[in-house]
């Protein structure tokens, strides 16, 4: 987080300093040169300028495992904490293990804060190049707010997006040939040398040798200092790159004692060279000792603390160190590594074991590590990338014989999307367990990680599944937070979902206990959204409200207002918004949050919420374009992800739509027969049917289709099973549309006292949760029912709701303005689109999507009669509907 310590021959380069000033007028600067050019010193010494004018200043330098874009974005979000530790919430937002773009919504709400110039220095970029890590910093480059600039050093030309921002005058490079000393720069330098300095020509000689590569000349800075013969020394360097550092390390070598030298040969395997890993490498216990030493000497070792108890090597130096020991005594070189594997695997130093495992050229020692080290279970604790660079070091075959790594194989594969090789690999592994004799302990795991699987692939469960998973519970370790938190989430989310609401909560609220253990506030996040579903299922809806609002200040505090998790909580929040009847905030937030969603890993239950929650909506405004829209964007969600639940849903949801907004009959069976509705809905019948959701939503449009049809006696048979099936279950929130359409169904064969019944029923469950909208989207066949309970209602309260009640009903009922009027979103598009904007600048300009601009674009054009953008501006002026220059009537 911070960068090392350099030793000394360091010289202040003013010039490249007064040039990096610049990188505060440009989004973003590239430091890219081969190593040794003095990137690291460079920037160090412009993070130290600028502290001292008062910028913020983040400093992260990457290694290997940085390359996964979850672990990269939660050190981004530490290292910019770290400078700022007083900042409320930071401190949270970098510990917590959140995925990669949550981790970004909450890196720029952080930085959206800061009123300083902020600037991020990666250092050793290349350490890190892969799509994944790449993808986020173009995104975090791209969202940051204007007072943000990136500086990025690496040894490879990145690729972070630099061509857009190079046309935008947004882009500052470095390259080796700003970096590499000149003459005085050189004679400043090797100026220190002991005794006799050395002249002009033999400088000038050296830099063009050199090509001024700072590297080759600080080392030869050392060379001198250690004596060499002067003029042999001059003449002898030559050539470039990897054999020219190689030459000037020989050098570097040949000045130290013999055992010395072993020392820096054995160390140099280390890219952190601590005390105790010297006594362990070197057989020695002076190791302390022996660094100061090193470093008094003038060997390339650089403190990486102000305490010097850690060290590390110059890259090239280490490099050509290695290959040397590695040539010299190749079975010497593989059993250090060995010895070192085995030494940091008992410090729990997992990820240098593994490294240090895979040079010694050791699949078995990986493989003892990356069992014995918990296999898949690294993966959910934030070292994906390690697993994965593990595995590919082994074969297939010694993974087979490792349970574990075949778990950690498989859970690899979910995670990277391969869910056809995970369930082959699952079911192969299961087959093999049943025939031997396998652990209990294990049995667990490939449970555990069956479920995770299961999860990912939407499946459902029988309740005697889950009422074996729940019996596992009893028998799991009560400190092995990580397994009991991934059981009990996944219990309740499958309570829930399969309409076992009395069993929901429990494992639910132990799921959140478990992940308060292991301070994850992420995954919490989830508890409390599957806690707001199970109220909001009951019936319990101001529950539900004040879940969800206490979760959105956590989310908003922890992890930012346009995080992921905002965005999912956004979406159960407008499900429960539009409940209430309160369209204008549930539109606002479902604006934002359904793109965000589409672009981010989430559940079926969030995604179902926000698609049909807008359908919905724009079903009672009467835009069916919008509707096709929405349903039509779930279903393709639904194929990218697998998610068939949600597929059958979409179909659900449009058959819904049609019965309420009176299309013809003819119309209404083409599409039930379509999505075979009959045979959805006769899994109302069944405990566990293949979705619980989807047999409620067939079974009532089923309904309705009855009732369409004149058969309302067998609907009433049908809608007293699921009133019983409902009460059984404690679905509250269904019991009231079940009594809605009861009501209606009793009205129709004539039976009113019934009908008053079951619609005083409904009243009674929802009048003081504040359920409205089901009332309203039954107003037409409720309509006499409703005046006859305000008449005959002396409760007070009762009165209150149905008068709330109707006055919606009616201003629904009767709009202000007539049909084909614009509306004021479609007013502002038109006003947008005759200044010559394109659809994606109105979405900006506005705030909306730019497929929302698409349709709602489409129904003014029906509105006015026109097909073409020139025609709509034309005509629109024409109408008055917008003057000369583009503004609407009354406006300036």
């Amino acid at each position: 987080m911070a960068p090392p310590l350099w030793m000394g021959y360091q010289i202040r380069r003013d010039a490249l300093l007064d040039r990096l000033d610049e990188a505060l007028a440009h989004r973003l600067t590239l430091v890219h040169a081969p190593a040794g050019y003095g990137k690291t010193s460079l920037l160090a010494d412009w993070r130290r300028r600028c502290e001292e004018r008062g910028h913020l200043v983040a400093w992260l330098t990457l290694e290997r495992d940085d390359a996964e874009a979850k672990r990269l974005a939660q050190y981004v979000a530490y290292s910019i904490a770290s400078v700022d530790v007083d900042a409320p919430g930071d401190g949270e937002v970098a510990s917590a293990a959140m995925p990669a773009r949550a981790a970004l919504s909450a890196i720029i709400n952080r930085l959206a804060r800061e009123q300083r110039q902020a600037v991020l220095i990666l250092d050793d970029l290349h350490r890190a190049d892969s799509a994944e890590a790449l993808d986020f910093l173009q995104s975090l480059i791209r969202l940051a707010p204007r007072n943000c600039h990136f500086v990025f050093a690496s040894r490879d030309y990145p690729r972070v997006g630099q061509a857009i921002l190079a046309a935008e005058g947004q882009l500052l490079e470095f390259t080796a040939g700003d970096l590499k000393f000149s003459t005085p720069e050189a004679e400043e330098m090797l100026a220190r040398a002991d005794g006799v300095p050395l002249d002009g020509e033999e400088v000038r000689k050296l830099v063009e040798r050199t090509e001024g590569w700072p590297i080759a000349l600080q080392l030869t800075l050392v060379s001198l200092k250690r004596g060499v013969d002067r003029r042999r020394f001059v003449g002898g360097v030559g050539g470039a790159g990897s054999d020219l550092a190689g030459y000037l390390s020989e050098q570097v070598l040949r000045s130290l004692p013999d055992d010395v030298q072993e020392v820096v040969l054995r160390t140099a395997l280390l890219d952190k060279v601590t005390s105790a890993a010297l006594n362990l490498i070197c057989d020695r216990r002076d190791g302390g000792l022996l660094l100061e030493r090193l470093e008094q000497q003038g060997v390339p070792l650089t403190p990486l603390s102000p305490a010097r108890d850690a060290y590390r090597y110059h890259q090239l130096f280490a490099e050509h160190l290695r290959a040397r020991l590695s040539s010299r005594d190749i079975v010497q070189f593989h059993d250090l590594h060995r010895r070192l594997a085995r030494w940091f695997a008992r410090q729990s130093d997992i990820a240098e074991a593994i490294s240090h495992a895979i040079d010694a050229d050791d699949g078995a020692l990986v493989a003892d590590i990356l069992e014995t080290a918990g296999g898949w279970r690294l993966i959910p604790q934030g070292h994906l990338g390690l697993v994965e660079r593990a595995l590919a070091t082994l074969d297939r075959a010694d993974v087979e014989q490792r349970p574990m790594l075949v778990l950690a194989s498989l859970y690899l594969d979910v995670k990277c999307g391969r869910m056809d090789a995970a369930r082959l690999a699952y079911d192969g592994l299961v087959m093999r367990a049943e025939q031997g004799e396998t652990p209990p302990d294990l049995w667990t795991e490939i449970r555990v990680v069956g479920d995770i699987l299961a999860e990912y692939e939407n499946q459902p469960m029988r309740l005697e599944d889950l009422l074996a998973r729940e019996a596992l519970l009893r028998t799991l370790p009560a400190d092995d937070h990580l397994i009991l938190a991934n059981v009990n989430e996944s219990l309740g989310a499958k309570y829930l979902e399969g309409g076992w609401l009395e069993r929901a909560m429990e494992p639910t609220l132990a799921a959140r206990r478990h992940y308060q253990a292991l301070a994850s506030p992420y995954s919490e996040m989830f508890t409390r959204f599957h806690e707001a579903r199970i109220r909001s299922s009951q019936g319990r809806l101001k529950d539900a409200v004040a879940v969800l609002s206490a979760a959105q200040s956590e989310v908003e505090a922890h992890f930012g207002a346009r995080s992921d998790l905002a965005a999912n909580c956004a979406a159960l929040q407008a499900e429960l918004l539009f409940e209430q009847d309160r369209t204008g905030e549930a539109e606002a937030l479902l604006e934002w949050a359904l793109p965000h969603m589409e672009q981010s890993d989430g559940w079926v239950d969030v995604y179902a919420a926000a698609y049909f929650t807008a359908a919905r909506m724009a079903a009672a405004r009467g835009d069916t374009e919008i509707v096709r829209s929405l349903l039509e964007r779930a279903r393709r969600l639904a194929y990218r992800r697998r998610l068939r639940q949600l597929d059958l849903l979409a179909g659900l949801c449009e058959l819904e739509l049609v019965l309420r907004h009176d299309a013809p009959f003819a119309a209404v069976r083409a599409l039930a027969e379509a999505i075979g509705l009959d045979a959805l809905a006769d899994g109302m019948v069944e405990e566990s049917p293949l979705y619980r959701p989807v047999a409620v939503a067939a079974a009532m449009c089923r309904i309705r289709i009855a009732l369409l049809s004149g058969a309302s006696h067998s609907a009433i048979d049908e809608l007293d099973a699921m009133r019983r099936w409902a009460r059984q279950h404690g679905a509250g929130r269904l019991l009231i549309d079940i009594d809605l359409l009861k009501a209606q169904a009793h009205g129709l064969v004539g039976e009113s006292a019934k009908a008053q019944g079951c619609f005083d029923d409904a009243v009674g469950t929802a009048m003081f949760q504040g359920i409205v909208r089901p009332f309203i989207d039954a107003r037409d066949a409720v309509s006499p029912l409703l005046d006859g309970a305000l008449a005959a209602s002396p409760d007070r309260f009762r009165a209150q709701f149905l008068k709330g009640v109707m006055r919606l009903a009616c201003t629904q009922r009767a709009p202000i303005s007539p049909p084909d009027a614009l509306n004021e979103a479609e007013t502002a598009i038109l006003q947008h689109l005759s200044r010559g904007h394109s659809n994606k600048e109105i979405a900006r300009l506005i705030g909306m999507s730019p497929d929302t601009v698409k349709y709602r674009l489409k129904a003014v054009f029906r509105k006015i009669g026109v097909s073409k953008r020139q025609d709509a501006v034309r005509i629109s002026g024409e109408r008055g509907l917008i003057d000369a220059q583009g503004a609407l009537p009354g406006q300036p």
